[in-house]
């Protein structure tokens, strides 16, 4: 992967341009080819890209006065992209945003725009992490009433390695309302990834979704390095 230092005109790239793909890593800007991977689409690829087919689809058959709302309700709901720019979604992308949060929680989804919603702050405050498959997320506060806590995580790497990207996260769990801290995740990250080995490293990404609306909260990571048990 080459390095580059970027200039006066550019100050900032990413994503890619035709084969060749700008991003960031610990060093600084990078440029790499882009590759395609072999398609083998597991399961759980073929699930979530039916889910999200579906949700466009819903899109459509809402009445215009329903999707009205969500293109209205959109510049609620700004966004960052990878550069640090506020970005205002389409309606359409609102929309399958919240309802596939909400169907990732087992709640009903919504066919008009809410309101935003404020938020307690989450704070990840200890994971344990032993080869006898222990692993422990401790967490503040207490699940509010009305949100569910969602947990992703990564599979085990190099002790070595300090960067997780976004794409290296998987859903693992749900964590309800009014649960609270420490809580297990040790069968469901084991079933997603595997036994805990000695000595590797994972992480683990929470945040909160508001069950009536699908708007999700901002994500905290915390990583741990497996112990002896």
């Amino acid at each position: 992967m080459a390095k580059f230092t970027p200039g006066a005109i550019v100050s900032e790239i990413r994503n890619k341009i035709a084969a060749t793909v700008f991003t960031r890593n610990a060093s600084g800007a990078a440029i790499r080819n882009r590759i395609t991977p072999i398609n083998r689409r597991s399961n759980l690829q073929s699930s979530r890209r039916q889910r999200l087919g579906a949700l466009a689809s819903g899109w459509r058959d809402l009445s215009q006065n329903q999707r009205d709302s969500f293109n209205a309700a959109a510049a609620n709901f700004p966004r960052q992209d990878n550069l640090g720019q506020t970005i205002i979604p389409t309606g359409e992308q609102l929309y399958i945003e919240l309802n596939a949060n909400l169907l990732l929680i087992g709640q009903s989804q919504i066919t008009s725009a809410p309101a935003p919603v404020a938020f307690d702050a989450i704070a990840a405050t200890g994971l344990t992490a032993e080869d006898d498959d222990t692993l422990s997320l401790a967490f503040t506060p207490t699940v509010p009433a009305g949100f569910t806590l969602v947990v992703r995580g990564t599979r085990q790497v190099s002790p070595g390695k300090n960067f997780f990207g976004k794409s290296d996260y998987r859903f693992v769990q749900t964590i309800a309302a009014a649960a609270t801290s420490p809580q297990s995740v040790s069968a469901a990250y084991v079933a997603l990834f595997g036994s805990l080995v000695l000595g590797q490293k994972l992480s683990l990404e929470i945040f909160l979704i508001h069950n009536a609306s699908g708007i999700a909260g901002q994500k905290v990571r915390i990583s741990a390095i497996v112990a002896a048990a």
